[in-house]
């Protein structure tokens, strides 16, 4: 999974440098990119069309865990609901993903199709780009405290063993 992440923190990271202007067809350190707002698109396509991809797999390994077979121990219940819980975080967090780089495809659009709203433009992503990352930090925080409750019930399931 770096990769996905780390595509979709360069992707982040040409917006915010196009959004401040940072893009130019110049001899600076970013000119050998040539990006654009249609190569910019076509990036951010090819990124939704892998976090739609990956979502659906994700959905299926859900569907899978939902059709075990259910077992009498109580540890092996909890850790099987953990991971539910964890997967269904994390397709939340990817459908955030989805919606923010839709978002993104729709401003570059409106730019190239309005270059005289671009300050307006600029605004709107502004705001969603601050809500976007209050709700990924919030999906952080839940991920963690998850991720904390499934080693405790891990160990105890292990403890259990050792005993």
């Amino acid at each position: 999974m770096p990769t996905r992440w780390g595509a979709a923190a360069i992707v982040m990271f040409l917006l915010s440098l196009q959004a401040c202007g940072g893009m130019r067809e110049s001899h600076d350190v970013v000119a050998p990119l040539q990006q654009t707002p249609d190569t910019t698109i076509g990036m951010l396509d090819r990124h939704l069309t892998e976090l739609s991809g990956n979502i659906n797999r994700l959905t299926d390994r859900m569907d899978d865990l939902r059709r075990m077979p259910e077992t009498p121990d109580p540890t092996i219940r909890d850790l099987r609901a953990l991971d539910l819980a964890g997967w269904e975080l994390h397709q939340q967090q990817w459908v955030l993903q989805r919606e923010h780089l839709r978002f993104a495809r729709t401003q570059l659009q409106r730019v190239i199709e309005s270059p005289g709203d671009k300050a307006h433009i600029r605004d709107e992503w502004m705001k969603h780009e601050q809500a976007f990352e209050a709700a990924m930090d919030d999906f952080r925080q839940q991920r963690h405290a998850l991720e904390q409750k499934r080693l405790q019930v891990e160990a105890q399931a292990i403890d259990r063993f050792l005993e």
